[in-house]
């Protein structure tokens, strides 16, 4: 094999996340709810960029329209001096369901399986995770609104964005 090829496979080797629908199953965080990848037509209203402006911090959370079985996003806060928080964001088929993968700061994905999914709302859980454990989505009137809490409800934090 010439150095080249080597080189390319060891590092994909190294590169962080999760395979789309995974040959090895990873241990589920909770016990998944089997939702068909033919409901995500149910997401498209995810697509485009939102913004949450907090005095003269911002944050813009962007999800690019569904292709295959994946939405792809980010989210990047940021005031007039510099970055305060980004996250990759990945809502993708996995195992049979639907699954919400975070990487907060470039960290290692964490796997939040759909356990709500209709038009206009979607929830995801982790109950082994420490927090979040739930991330909500809701469309709203005036745009989207993300709720991320504890399984039971406590320790809710709900953002409030608008479509840009």
């Amino acid at each position: 094999m010439t150095l080249p090829k080597l080189a390319l496979i060891a590092g994909l080797a190294l590169l962080p996340g999760l395979p789309q629908d995974p040959v090895k199953k990873p241990a589920e965080p909770v016990a998944a709810k089997k939702i068909g990848t033919e409901s995500f037509e149910k997401l498209a209203w995810l697509s485009g960029t939102w913004v949450l402006q907090e005095g003269d911090k911002t944050t813009e959370e962007h999800w690019r329209p569904l292709q295959g079985t994946s939405l792809l996003g980010t989210s990047h806060s940021f005031d007039k001096q510099r970055t305060t928080f980004f996250e990759f964001l990945r809502i993708t088929a996995m195992n049979g369901t639907i699954a919400y993968i975070a990487m907060p700061g470039g960290k290692p994905p964490t796997v939040f399986l759909a356990s709500t999914l209709e038009d206009g709302v979607v929830e995801f859980e982790n109950g082994k995770h420490d927090y979040p454990q739930r991330i909500r989505y809701e469309k709203t009137a005036v745009g989207l609104t993300a709720t991320i809490s504890l399984l039971d409800g406590a320790k809710a934090k709900a953002y409030v964005f608008v479509k840009k």
